[in-house]
C-alpha cells in the first residue's frame, strides 16, 4: 500500500467525519497535552509514524523524517463527534523565525486541503 494512497483515504475519511466544521489548535511542540487525550494520542501516532508517513513542515517543506525537529503542531478536529485528528507540524526554524501572520497563512493553506470551501472564524 502506498503512503500517498493511504493519506488520500485518511483525508477522505476525515472530510466525511468533519461535517465541514473543524476545531483547530496551534500549539508549541513542548506544550503538555495531558488534559487533551485525543490530541495527545494523535500526536503520539504522528511521532510513531514519521518514517512511514514522512510528514513535512508546510512552510519550508523540511521533512521530519530527515531530522527536522517540530516547533509547533497544528491539530484539526471535527467539531461534531470528535474522534479523529489531523496533525501537521511546523519545524523549529519556521516556528521561531517566521512572523505570526505567515504561520497563520500557512496554517490556513493546510486547513484548506481539509475543507476547501471552508471559512475560518477567529475565536
Amino acid at each position: 500500500m502506498s503512503n500517498r494512497g493511504q493519506r488520500r483515504r485518511d483525508l477522505a475519511e476525515f472530510r466525511k467525519a468533519s461535517h465541514l466544521s473543524l476545531l483547530t489548535y496551534l500549539v508549541a511542540a513542548h506544550t503538555p497535552l495531558d488534559d487533551h487525550p485525543l490530541l495527545r494520542n494523535a500526536l503520539a501516532f504522528w511521532r510513531g509514524n514519521i518514517r512511514q508517513r514522512r510528514p513535512f513542515c508546510p512552510a519550508c517543506r523540511a521533512s521530519f523524517a530527515d531530522d527536522a525537529e517540530p516547533g509547533a503542531f497544528l491539530f484539526a478536529v471535527p467539531a461534531v463527534a470528535p474522534t479523529s485528528v489531523t496533525v501537521s507540524g511546523f519545524c523549529t526554524q519556521c516556528w521561531s523565525d517566521l512572523p505570526p501572520d505567515v504561520i497563520e497563512c500557512e496554517a490556513v493553506r493546510v486547513l484548506r486541503r481539509l475543507i476547501p470551501s471552508g471559512g475560518f472564524i477567529d475565536g
